[in-house]
């Protein structure tokens, strides 16, 4: 597993420009260097350097960080920061019980518990059968939701679903640094795909997506390694978009659209809303920007988040539509937390599947 004194290259490749801080979402709304790639940078030469120990400020600081990959995406070195806190993230959960405890509380209880006792009143979706199948990867928003709506849009594309009962995929673990327990993600999903022998995978949420995709990078064993390689992890809009499926809602309504930071298709989700007949999509200014929310541990940090997502609230409210859609049960929180009763926030998938 990578720890942070293998990103020693990456992290001394910063030529400290800077740059990051004209699209960091925090360092917007706090003007502190240290919620920066830059200044995360700095910090952590001084830890693997030895200058500095790690602690509960230098751990907030890393944890202001929202994964969201802006960042990365302008930096010109093309560092990938994201692994980076991760690494470092982990260092600080070693030597943290309070972290630990949270963690425990995530895996059994948050995202363990309480899903599988939802899970019990929203029964499996039954799908038709067909020659092509996939099986799908319904994380856990899709459990409290249910799979209807994915068995419903697959089987009109002639795609059987295999729903098997996935374990979280441990994204929030991995954004606090439990490396172990986000190795006991893919283990359990590695488990479920060599039961079933099937190597197309497709899941609606941005998050599990990121997660999935990035399992083969984390995983302690090379054979696992190997194997993850030779899965195709989709997302459900590009099924649609390849095989042309045009719908037709029952009544006219105007929609916008959130763009998770973890969703690199959006030109499907595009084509998918602007080909819905009956469907107007108005799309939001800035509507790739961040939330402001990271699993649940932005929760902690209620009055940045808070500021964060106010220009998202107001790009909402421009577009006078009743309904923001996104496809990521985080993105789904945070929206739904800061609307005020001004809109209604709903999973892209099970409000169009609902409607047709």
């Amino acid at each position: 597993m990578k720890q942070l004194k293998d990103f020693k290259g990456n992290i001394h490749s910063c030529s400290k420009c800077g740059l990051c801080q004209s699209v960091c979402p925090v360092y917007k709304v706090t003007g502190n260097d240290c919620t920066v790639s830059r200044g995360h940078f700095i910090m952590l030469q001084g830890l693997i350097k030895g200058e500095l120990k790690m602690s509960k400020k230098l751990n907030r600081y890393l944890d202001l960080c929202l994964k969201c990959g802006a960042c990365s995406r302008f930096c010109p070195s093309g560092i990938d920061v994201v692994d980076i806190i991760a690494a470092a993230k982990a260092e600080y959960f070693k030597s943290s019980l309070r972290q630990k405890i949270l963690s425990f509380i995530q895996k059994k209880i948050v995202f363990g518990a309480f899903v599988d006792f939802i899970n019990l009143f929203t029964p499996k979706a039954k799908s038709k059968t067909f020659d092509k199948k996939v099986l799908y990867f319904g994380g856990c928003g899709a459990k409290i939701n249910g799979d209807k709506s994915v068995v419903k849009i697959l089987n009109a594309l002639g795609i059987e679903v295999i729903n098997p009962s996935f374990s979280c995929c441990g994204v929030s673990l991995f954004t606090r640094g439990d490396l172990k327990g986000f190795n006991q993600s893919i283990e359990n999903f590695v488990k479920i795909l060599k039961k079933y022998n099937i190597k197309d995978v497709v899941t609606t949420c941005a998050s599990c997506e990121k997660s999935l995709k990035d399992y083969s990078r984390w995983a302690e064993s090379q054979e696992v390694k190997e194997f993850l390689r030779t899965i195709n992890i989709r997302n459900i809009y590009e099924y649609i978009r390849e095989n042309n499926l045009k719908l037709t809602l029952k009544k006219p309504v105007e929609v916008t659209f959130h763009k998770p930071c973890n969703i690199d298709n959006y030109d499907d989700i595009k084509w998918f809303l602007n080909n819905i007949e009956n469907l107007r999509y108005i799309e939001m200014n800035d509507y790739d920007k961040c939330c402001g929310l990271n699993g649940i541990s932005k929760f902690s940090e209620y009055k940045i988040m808070a500021k964060i997502f106010n220009n998202k609230r107001k790009n909402i409210l421009k577009t006078n539509t009743k309904y923001v859609l996104t496809s990521c049960l985080g993105c789904e929180v945070s929206l739904k937390l800061f609307s005020r009763n001004s809109y209604s926030v709903y999973d892209l998938i099970n409000f169009i599947a609902n409607r047709i």
